[in-house]
């Protein structure tokens, strides 16, 4: 199909009319080869490539002044151009949404993470028909279309097998996705994804998903090119470095030993002097102090200063490998002879760096999403516990580092991640390559740009319309412009002029360089009741937030506010937000955070799970029955064979957050719970299985339906109560953020690590079938025996047990 006769403003494109002719044989007929041709792109349409890392700062990459090294960063920047006034959203989802689809993020429905649906049109996690992504436009025009790495677009409640799938990858415009659905991931456990199957977790040793997820890349590219070499592609190559979990190996964070011991303070200043003298920031901006919150590095005492030193260590060294892969692949294209015409956004970072890891950084980044505060001396004591200093960012460890790293991350700007009123959680660095048609290159853009110009800019560079109709939906406008006519121009006008900002309650507005602003009264890592409270419908009131006014084109940093001084102006740029947040579904304010005020889905009437064999694997942590915060019970009918049985049953997550049930070597049913590694309990049978048919049971007995209640566990085998022990500590909201529970085995790292040796140590017997039982009664004639058990037979394990 011709691509210059083609009108592309309604998709699909309709099929080729036959224009030759048909007699009853083929003698006199004359055939029409076009109706065998696939859709093709315009002429000479160039491939394209967008490169997202993730939770990474302004002031992280050595491209942009920082000290973690990122030569291929620097390589396309010398091949192409650096832009130091792009924005995102300041939050994962909400930038995702919004640079595929060219929209604004809550005008899709991604006001929020994709974990936190709300009852909201800006809130739902659920792109409207009338919003057709740009990769589904260049799928629909005759590309090639792939995804590689983290989604995070995908509700927790549909990502298993029985779908829906409009929410998974595919539906989005990808031909082929291979990664993962959630918000994270483990770099050496990950649970893998590929188009619409759940695949698993990856076995065998020195697993990583980063290296693993370039070769896979690669692979595509190479069977692309061998079926069809003309053919044109598109890649959205997205990594999970550098959010939570800090995952990387040894050789790459020991590369950076000592060379944070200078503290975030002296870091923030050797980058502000690095990013003057590289031109990537004016000669007149000025650095923005260091907020109350974050301690001043010469307060801190020795061990404090150790532990928060290798933090940045891993992090950097995680980066570095980012940036490492991301050279492979150019060299992949490279190698193929593409590289010169191919379009390459390389963004780093989704928004600022993450300030979501306390204080004291955290071993276990799931700590803070389940309320439980660590003091840093009790950081320090657990990382001993979990290995020392060099286990952090091993397997041993989720860690995460302190904010304040974070804040120095994002120099020379405010704040970071959440706070969609600042620059530290809105403006990134990007680099933009086209060796073809970018001449002026080593040079810096710096008009103001957003992520939802990226899917304009390449419908622009390709040669296509938006279309204005698709699937027979009519199209809501794309909100983005494209900004190509920067790549010949310095001095390129600015186009996209004005532009609204919210994440969490935080917000602010751009138009015509002024930059109004209201921050919330919560730092991005406190959920405290206290200040849930405080935010809550009826004791919130954000006409009480002070606001802020800055002029950008002066101000570089955000460092010196305007408010007093031009009263009328900051009230003109108020009226302009709330007109934005009205005509965008921003309101109301906080439906993001609907979940934390009791405004929750319809409770299921679903009391009982049942899973049916042991071929049920891989359930997504926000897939499982709701065990927190109540009674429940596990229980399971087992054939035990003449010669015994072991291995698990059921397993959920690992060793950092997690539970199983499982029947151990020597015959005993056992139980293990992890209190996010913080604190440990076990519990097991005073006797092995019988042989034939069994049933097991685990039960816990809340000692009230609060969260992270405390209770009893009681081990049943065929209804005879045979052990159990107290939990003082249980997990309020969710083990992990990215693994997954098992029937029959326990895939990824174990829950409990004395069988580590034999994992995923798969159960020898059968299992017919396991059930969750979620609020139990307990029978009262078991009462007299309950309390015994709870005499004899506690086993706990942990911080103060």
């Amino acid at each position: 199909m011709s691509g210059q006769t083609l009108n592309r403003t309604e998709l699909p494109l309709p099929d080729p009319r036959f224009q030759g002719t048909r007699n009853r044989t083929l003698k006199g007929s004359q055939p029409d080869w076009r109706i065998t041709a696939s859709v093709r792109p315009p002429e000479g349409a160039p491939n394209v490539m967008l490169i997202l890392i993730d939770d990474a700062g302004f002031g992280n990459p050595s491209t942009f002044g920082g000290p973690i090294n990122t030569p291929n960063l620097t390589r396309l920047a010398d091949s192409g151009l650096k832009y130091n006034r792009f924005h995102v959203t300041a939050l994962c989802s909400p930038t995702r949404a919004a640079l595929l689809t060219g929209r604004n993020h809550h005008a899709v429905g991604f006001g929020s993470v994709g974990e936190l649906p709300g009852p909201f049109p800006g809130y739902n996690a659920a792109r409207p028909q009338s919003a057709a992504p740009f990769p589904q436009i260049l799928q629909m025009n005759g590309y090639s279309t792939a995804a590689f790495g983290k989604w995070h677009m995908t509700p927790d409640d549909v990502q298993g097998t029985a779908g829906p799938f409009d929410r998974w990858p595919n539906a989005w415009g990808f031909d082929h996705f291979w990664g993962f659905l959630g918000g994270e991931s483990g770099q050496y456990d990950p649970l893998l994804v590929e188009d619409n199957t759940v695949i698993g977790v990856p076995e065998g040793k020195d697993y990583y998903l980063p290296d693993d997820m370039t070769d896979k890349a690669v692979e595509w590219l190479h069977s692309v090119a061998a079926q069809d070499p003309g053919k044109p592609w598109f890649m959205y190559y997205s990594t999970g470095c550098s959010h939570a979990p800090h995952h990387v190996p040894t050789e790459w964070s020991d590369r950076h030993k000592g060379q944070f011991d200078m503290g975030w303070d002296r870091y923030r200043e050797m980058v502000f002097e690095s990013q003057k003298r590289l031109g990537v920031i004016p000669p007149d901006a000025r650095l923005t102090p260091r907020p109350d919150v974050f301690p001043a590095w010469d307060s801190l005492p020795p061990d404090q200063k150790t532990l928060y030193a290798r933090q940045m260590e891993v992090y950097a060294g995680y980066q570095e490998n980012a940036d490492w892969n991301v050279g492979r692949l150019l060299d992949a294209i490279a190698g193929m002879g593409q590289l010169d015409n191919t379009l390459i956004f390389y963004i780093w970072g989704d928004n600022g760096a993450s300030l979501e890891g306390t204080t004291s950084g955290s071993f276990n980044e799931l700590t803070f999403i389940n309320g439980i505060a660590l003091t840093p001396d009790q950081q320090v004591q657990l990382i001993q516990k979990h290995g020392g200093l060099p286990a952090w960012g091993t397997e041993q460890t989720n860690p995460h580092y302190a904010a304040a790293w974070a804040w120095a991350g994002n120099t020379p700007f405010q704040w970071g991640k959440q706070v969609a009123s600042h620059l530290g959680g809105t403006r990134n660095p990007l680099v933009v390559s086209w060796p073809a048609n970018i001449k002026d290159h080593g040079t810096l853009r710096s008009q103001f740009t957003h992520c939802i110009d990226i899917g304009p800019t390449i419908l622009e560079a390709v040669g296509l319309p938006a279309p204005s109709k698709v699937n027979g939906v009519a199209q809501m406008p794309m909100h983005g412009v494209s900004f190509a006519g920067t790549f010949a121009d310095a001095q390129a006008p600015e186009v996209h002029t004005q532009q609204y900002f919210e994440i969490y309650g935080n917000r602010a507005i751009y138009k015509d360089g002024w930059w109004a602003c209201a921050k919330i009264p919560r730092i991005p890592w406190d959920m405290s009741p206290a200040t849930i409270a405080r935010l809550a419908p009826d004791a919130y009131d954000p006409d009480k937030d002070p606001w802020e006014l800055y002029y950008l084109p002066d101000d570089f940093s955000q460092a010196n506010d305007l408010a007093r001084q031009y009263p009328d102006k900051l009230r003109e740029m108020q009226d302009l937000f709330w007109a934005e947040a009205d005509k965008y579904q921003v309101t109301p304010l906080l439906a993001g955070l609907s979940f934390y005020f009791g405004i929750t889905p319809p409770r299921s009437e679903q009391i009982r799970f049942t899973y049916h064999g042991s071929d049920v694997q891989n359930v997504a942590p926000g897939m499982i029955p709701r065990i927190y915060n109540h009674s429940y019970a596990i229980s399971a009918d087992l054939d035990i064979p003449p010669e015994g049985a072991e291995g698990v049953i059921v397993a959920e997550a690992d060793y950092l957050g997690g539970f199983a049930l499982y029947v151990d070597r020597d015959g005993r049913l056992k139980h293990t719970y992890s209190t996010m590694a913080v604190w440990d309990y076990r519990q097991e049978s005073d006797r092995p299985l019988p042989i034939g048919k069994v049933n097991v049971r685990m039960q816990f007995q809340a000692d009230a339906s609060k969260p992270a209640t405390g209770g009893q566990v009681t081990l049943y085998v065929n209804g005879r109560p045979v052990g159990g022990g107290r939990m003082e500590h249980t997990v309020p909201l969710r083990f992990s953020g990215y693994a997954g529970m098992d029937i029959g085995r326990d895939n990824g790292l174990p829950v409990d690590q004395s069988y580590a040796d034999r994992s995923p140590y798969a159960f020898t017997g059968k299992i017919e079938k396991v059930i969750f039982d979620l609020q139990p009664a307990v029978q009262p004639e078991v009462e007299q025996q309950l309390h015994e058990i709870a005499q004899q037979g506690a086993v706990a394990r942990g911080m103060g047990a």
